[in-house]
């Protein structure tokens, strides 16, 4: 059964099932701070499982595109050399909200394998949950009562809550689990040994394939289990898995998903490819996986980047790309060739790849081509080091070295190693090791720094999401539905947050920073410093609780803030709205910053915007904004309604879960947005650019000002420029006046040029003339206390001297701005000869100075700040003179 036909099968079985298909969220999590991908297909579905929001739906099936590359759900260290684990993999699931529960589940679960899918039922093992003391759990009776009924008890197994008990984390939903596990060995393996005995040994052909949790507790803060008022249902199986058994192979990448995509890669290496060699045929697993995981994350919106969820999937494509360079001996980027091999095998089951399919290639050559420059910078940059360690003849490099490179520069450590190795050296690992503990260390204590108590409940809580009210208010009438205590312990604060009945502050998200205001009644005033959203919920954040939280309070917004947010969110509609105008519809937002102080909008786009265009997207922004255009809201009762009416559904979070979506429209500029805006445009006033600029391969970001930080940086430019008349006597024609002072300092500039070189020919010539000839070294030493000198002309003259003179060996020193300089220059030939290196040698003198020194071999730089220790150094100079004089005599000899 093919790969399309498997996950049309079951969406068909549960649609019969009355369950409603949902198509699959984006893969990475925009609304769960907890989480940078979808890491699970229950992941979307948290907050009906945390009571938060009550679903329009009680049953649910969908196949999610999932991520598992982070936290404790990462297996990427194992993907390529096993047969079943992947980075990215499509999960099939089907959901109770409150409905059914075991009975239908299993029986459900039963059917679908063994009578649709037509799995041999001897070849199917169950796990059910044996119960836990520490959390006075008993065992699951009624799941093995269930199960009984229709499988042999051979295939039940029992085993414990590492195994049996799902839980979503540290807190949360969680409860018992079923795994469903299959036997794919042959008949003659299965008589030598039972299946069972196999189970969760991490055998590659004995594997589970659908996991159904029954969601009945809460995991608390303190550890301690908590029942849930409403019971519900999550399943998962992993399609890539169920394709494996279903097409009868021994590995998912012998499957459809992948082997189609395996064999070109394998026909463009051509001879290069030998069938036989195991780490070739791992790179190209990881290539085929990896490929899939990037192209996906791209297509959902997700960029590689420095940071965040963009930094995972760089950190992908440039593991793909070291298993390239290692063993397929690629040295240019290889692995975009093969988005064309996975949009053919893919089109059909997502038909938006074929019309992006040319952006994700772009971005994929411009990412590897970045990586291959890092790579080529690093490998100097170890070079470096290995011929360092080669002239101090050490063997063994310092792994804390290493690791600053791997650090600092994102030089993999693979290829240090192996460029270390080909010169006979070795890294000390340990070192390097404990240098990588200590990173992963403090990041872990930085992630685990925030501690969240829990929630303590002041009214009954029945809001559901929808207690926004800020659109139309400012300021409302609350009350405090509950709340807990934050304690941050790297800053070493504490602070509250609270729910209330309904808000009208906005809280952060889409770009928009949250608000910020107080809550106020006879007794008390209190801040609220920030804005939040948690699971559908919004926080409102404060230094102290009220003396009463049983109180009515009255919540006030900064209204001045808001308005000034307000203005700079519209501006980046209008500014979305004119890019695409001016630059075209490719143009497509990834990511924004929207404060009261300045917007910044970064968008899709592969060239540097022309001044002129720039100045045209202003001004039509600026247009727009004189306009006075009016803002109309619509809601609509679906995201694909809505997404006929606007086209700017990339970024939209739909925050509080709401079945109705939201389109701003300004004029002809529509757009899916949950934010706050000004009611018409001339509220605005004035929008000012302030710069555009590259951050990532395709990505530009523009920075822009608003109203009354516009006006006020306008001001500030038309003051520099009357300062700039005065200067020049308030010429008729100041840019006339100013041209002709470019040309003239041009013109001066040459002629100090000439003045340069011919003072530089006259020095190198009194130089040569105070040459020394010791045997067959000329030495030259000049230490001047007394002249200032300029840096740049003294580099050149002694690294002209050094080409011009076949022998040299030359030190120098002079001041500069109370500065001290140190060059050492060295001829080749005086370096193989007399293993002579000016790096070495200006180590010891850069002491006396008091200075920094660097440089190599046949040229070195010290500069200081004790221009008393240049005495010291001309003593060393006269003493290395006396060295080097000894030193010729005994190698005549």
């Amino acid at each position: 059964m093919k790969y399309k036909l498997i996950k049309e099968t079951f969406l068909n079985f549960f649609q019969k099932k009355k369950h409603k298909i949902i198509p699959s969220f984006p893969i990475f999590s925009k609304n769960d701070p907890t989480l940078f991908f979808v890491n699970a297909g229950m992941n979307p579905f948290k907050d009906y499982f945390l009571g938060h929001v009550t679903p329009e739906y009680t049953r649910i099936a969908n196949i999610q595109k999932c991520l598992r590359i982070t936290g404790k759900h990462n297996d990427l260290e194992n993907v390529g050399y096993d047969n079943y684990h992947h980075t990215m993999f499509e999960m099939l699931g089907n959901w109770s909200f409150g409905d059914y529960s075991r009975k239908e589940t299993i029986e459900w679960a039963w059917e679908l394998l063994t009578k649709i899918y037509h799995i041999p039922h001897q070849n199917v093992y169950v796990s059910v949950f044996i119960g836990d003391k520490k959390d006075e759990l008993s065992m699951d009776k009624e799941t093995l009562k269930f199960w009984k009924t229709l499988i042999h008890e051979n295939n039940i197994l029992f085993f414990g809550k590492k195994e049996n008990f799902w839980e979503m984390g540290n807190t949360g939903p969680c409860g018992p689990c079923s795994e469903i596990h299959i036997d794919l060995r042959n008949e003659k393996e299965k008589k030598i040994l039972s299946g069972r005995y196999l189970i969760n040994k991490k055998h590659p052909q004995v594997i589970e394939i659908w996991n159904l949790v029954f969601i009945e507790f809460i995991r608390k803060s303190d550890g301690t289990l908590e029942k849930l008022d409403t019971k519900h249902v999550d399943t998962g199986m992993g399609l890539e898995r169920l394709c494996m058994v279903l097409q009868e192979k021994i590995s998912s990448y012998e499957t459809d998903i992948f082997y189609p995509i395996i064999q070109d890669i394998e026909c463009d290496l051509g001879n290069v490819y030998n069938r036989k060699d195991f780490n070739q045929n791992v790179s190209i697993r990881i290539i085929a996986d990896h490929l899939r995981a990037i192209v996906f994350s791209i297509l959902d919106g997700q960029l590689p980047s420095n940071n965040g969820a963009g930094y995972v999937i760089r950190r992908i494509l440039r593991r793909a790309v070291i298993f390239c360079i290692r063993f397929l001996y690629k040295k240019e980027p290889f692995l975009y060739k093969f988005v064309d091999s996975l949009v053919r095998e893919m089109k059909n089951s997502f038909p938006e790849l074929e019309k992006k399919k040319k952006y994700i290639r772009n971005i994929l050559k411009e990412e590897e081509l970045s990586f291959f420059s890092v790579i080529e910078k690093g490998s100097k940059k170890i070079q470096h080091i290995i011929t360092q360690h080669k002239e101090k003849n050490e063997q063994i490099i310092n792994g804390e070295e290493i690791f600053q490179l791997y650090d600092t520069y994102g030089f993999p450590m693979e290829l240090t190693k192996t460029l270390v190795e080909k010169n006979n050296l070795f890294i000390d690992e340990k070192s390097f090791q404990k240098k990588l503990l200590e990173q992963k260390k403090r990041s872990k204590e930085e992630k685990n720094s925030i501690i969240k108590k829990d929630w303590i409940q002041v009214y009954h809580d029945s809001y559901q999401g929808q207690n926004f009210v800020g659109y139309d208010l400012i300021e409302c009438n609350i009350l405090i539905l509950k709340y807990r205590e934050v304690e941050n312990k790297l800053k070493k604060i504490r602070y509250y947050e609270l729910v209330f009945s309904k808000t009208p502050f906005y809280p952060e998200g889409g770009g928009q920073l949250g608000d910020t205001g107080l809550i106020k009644n006879e007794f008390d005033q209190i801040d609220v410093f920030d804005t939040k959203i948690e699971n559908s919920i919004v926080i409102h954040c404060v230094q102290r609780l009220p003396s009463n939280v049983f109180s009515s309070f009255r919540a006030i917004v900064n209204q001045n803030r808001r308005e000034e947010i307000e203005k700079n969110h519209t501006s980046t509609h209008l500014l979305h709205f004119a890019l695409k105008q001016v630059l075209g519809n490719h143009i497509q937002q990834k990511g924004s910053y929207v404060g009261d102080d300045y917007i910044r909008f970064d968008f899709s786009h592969y060239q540097k915007i022309k001044i002129q265009e720039l100045y045209k997207i202003e001004n039509f922004v600026q247009e727009l904004i004189f306009s006075d255009i009016l803002l109309k809201t619509k809601t609509f009762h679906s995201l694909q309604e809505a997404q006929k009416n606007a086209f700017f559904s990339e970024t939209f979070e739909n925050k509080y879960k709401q079945q109705e979506v939201r389109v701003v429209t300004f004029g002809k500029s529509s757009e899916l947005c949950i934010g706050t805006h000004v009611k018409h445009t001339g509220l605005i006033q004035v929008f000012e650019i302030l710069s555009e600029s590259s951050i990532s391969h395709g990505i530009r970001r523009i920075k822009a000002i608003t109203s009354k930080k516009a006006i006020q940086h306008l001001k500030s430019i038309r003051d520099q420029y009357q300062s700039l008349k005065k200067m020049m006597k308030y010429p008729d024609d100041p840019m006339k006046s100013f041209s002709i002072l470019k040309n003239s300092n041009e013109k001066l500039k040459q002629e100090i040029s000439k003045i340069h070189l011919e003072k530089i020919k006259i020095l190198k010539k009194e130089y040569s003339l105070k040459a020394i000839k010791l045997s067959s070294i000329k030495y030259i030493c000049e230490i001047d206390l007394d002249q200032e000198k300029e840096i740049n002309i003294m580099r050149k003259i002694v690294l002209d001297l050094r080409h011009e003179i076949h022998n040299l060996f030359m030190i120098t020193g002079f001041v500069k701005n109370e500065k001290v300089i140190l060059f050492i220059s060295v001829s080749d030939s005086v370096i193989k000869n007399y293993n002579i290196h000016a790096h070495k040698i200006i180590c010891g003198m850069a002491s006396h100075i008091h200075g920094k020194y660097w440089g190599d071999s046949f040229f070195a730089t010290a500069m200081g700040t004790k221009k008393n220790g240049l005495n010291l150094v001309l003593k060393d100079a006269i003493a290395y003179q006396n060295h080097l004089q000894n030193k010729c005599l005994n190698l005549k000899k």
